[in-house]
């Protein structure tokens, strides 16, 4: 909403009404929704019928198998979509053809891919499995992933670029690993979901650790981003250990459309490399804007609704870095929407508050590292190792719903490539100012307060971009 350029800018969970100058250059997502499939479970069933480079259940299971499927953790899904949840319909179907094909039922495992991030509550779990499903599997057969877990997870060996691959043992001890995703972006989904969702941080700190010689393309950007080829090279592992035992990994994917709320508008299914390629088809079609050039200042309105982490709790303030200079600033293909040198302006709060029981880690590194150093890569170098052992850390994963210990520190380092590319970076709306500088921001109590500073910095005559963006979208800049 806007009228004389005064704009109802995204703001935690309301709004905050900006006056941003006449030349500034809207981006709005005006590609319209692919319709919806007309029946999701009919579109599982066909997709399991003719799976790509896999062959369908009727041959890979039987009777006396040993089966487990995993699924997205919450956190997997930013946008909202119409219910029911993908990853319960699905579910519901593939159990529907177990059955059929006499596989007992009670062998059945769920698994819940959580990776580094917290475990959940079975109510929790119901939101998007749904609670019937929830509540009919006890704790022997509807889990967490636990990365902490010596006893269930089995190192595979190395890639050629020497990255371990240390996954949860159910994919190799599975007559048949299923894997339920819905990718909301091209971050998401393929390989990404074993090698990540059920791995361990032995594996993980290879590739979500900050690299100081990275070149700061965009995960986004599957094209020229080196992340989703080193997915695909530990997929690799994975698939040559299952080829010993006669066995290969399937993925049903669920492509949803940009509508609000988002609908599914393809389910594939297959080995990961290749029915993720169908799903990206989608996403590029869906999620991606062309833009032509880049601009001085670029304007990021951050509701909390994009941000995922915080899916089921509150925002907090590394969680706001995190949506700022990854799913505001990175959110782009080819290259940045801002300019090298250019400023970007965040618009949040981003007050002081934790949910200390989900981010015991991200209270104390808030609270005690950062005051003593903003710098990712040393931050990395100095407290991963110990942040990634320590027993009360390990404790809270394990045990009492909390975040892993590490992950405060790599969200914390995926916002160096943005903080390196641009001067500087302001965060408009703080009502902290001291909390905004401990992000590396520069505070702001108005968007246009921030608006003078960044004219006076780059001229009265500079370029800027304001992305209208209520759901999240990626622009592809030529």
């Amino acid at each position: 909403m806007h009228t004389e350029n005064i704009f109802s800018i995204p703001y935690s969970n309301t709004t905050i009404a900006a006056r941003l100058p006449e030349r500034t250059r809207i981006i709005r997502h005006t590609t319209p929704p692919i319709p919806a499939v007309k029946d999701t479970e009919q579109a599982v069933r066909d997709a399991l019928k003719n799976p790509i480079a896999h062959e369908p259940l009727s041959k890979s299971v039987g009777p006396k198998s040993v089966v487990t499927i995993g699924f997205d953790d919450p956190i997997g899904f930013a946008p909202r979509q119409r219910q029911p949840d993908f990853r319960g319909v699905a579910i519901k179907v593939v159990l529907e053809e177990l059955e059929r094909l006499e596989v007992d039922l009670h062998k059945v495992k769920l698994i819940c891919a959580v990776g580094l991030h917290r475990k959940w509550t079975g109510r929790e779990l119901g939101t998007i499995i749904g609670d019937k499903l929830a509540y009919r599997y006890g704790p022997s057969k509807l889990f967490n992933h636990d990365a902490e877990d010596k006893e269930n997870l089995v190192f595979l060996g190395e890639t050629k670029r020497n990255m371990e691959v240390e996954v949860n043992r159910l994919i190799l001890e599975s007559d048949q690993f299923i894997y339920i995703s819905n990718p909301w972006s091209h971050f998401n989904g393929g390989w990404k979901s074993a090698v990540v969702g059920l791995s361990s941080y032995r594996s993980i700190r290879h590739h979500h650790r900050p690299f100081p010689k990275a070149s700061g393309k965009s995960t986004m950007d599957p094209e020229r981003s080196a992340f989703p080829k080193l997915l695909n090279e530990m997929g690799d592992v994975i698939e040559k250990e299952l080829a010993k035992r006669g066995r290969r990994f399937l993925i049903i994917e669920g492509a949803m459309n940009n509508a609000i709320p988002q609908e599914v508008v393809q389910v594939v299914a297959g080995h990961p490399p290749e029915a993720h390629e169908k799903t990206l088809e989608i996403l590029q079609k869906q999620q991606v804007v062309n833009v032509k050039g880049q601009s001085d200042i670029v304007v990021y309105g951050m509701g909390n609704n994009r941000d995922p982490y915080s899916k089921l709790s509150i925002i907090n303030p590394i969680l706001v870095r995190n949506l700022g200079m990854s799913y505001s600033f990175g959110l782009f293909q080819n290259m940045p929407l801002v300019r090298e040198k250019g400023i970007i302006i965040l618009v949040h709060p981003c007050k002081r508050q934790f949910d200390a029981l989900k981010y015991p880690s991200y209270v104390e590194m808030f609270e005690k590292l950062l005051p003593e150093t903003k710098d990712p890569f040393e931050l990395w170098e100095l407290y991963a190792e110990e942040y990634a052992h320590r027993p009360e850390f390990i404790h809270k994963y394990r045990y009492g719903f909390g975040f892993h210990g590490v992950h405060p520190l790599i969200l914390y380092g995926q916002g160096a490539y943005g903080l390196r590319y641009v001067s500087r970076v302001f965060l408009a709306g703080a009502v902290d100012f001291d909390a905004a500088r401990l992000l590396g921001f520069e505070p702001f109590a108005t968007v246009e307060e921030a608006l003078t500073e960044a004219e006076n910095h780059l001229g009265k005559d500079c370029s800027i971009a304001y992305p209208e963006m209520q759901e999240s979208f990626i622009c592809n800049v030529e």
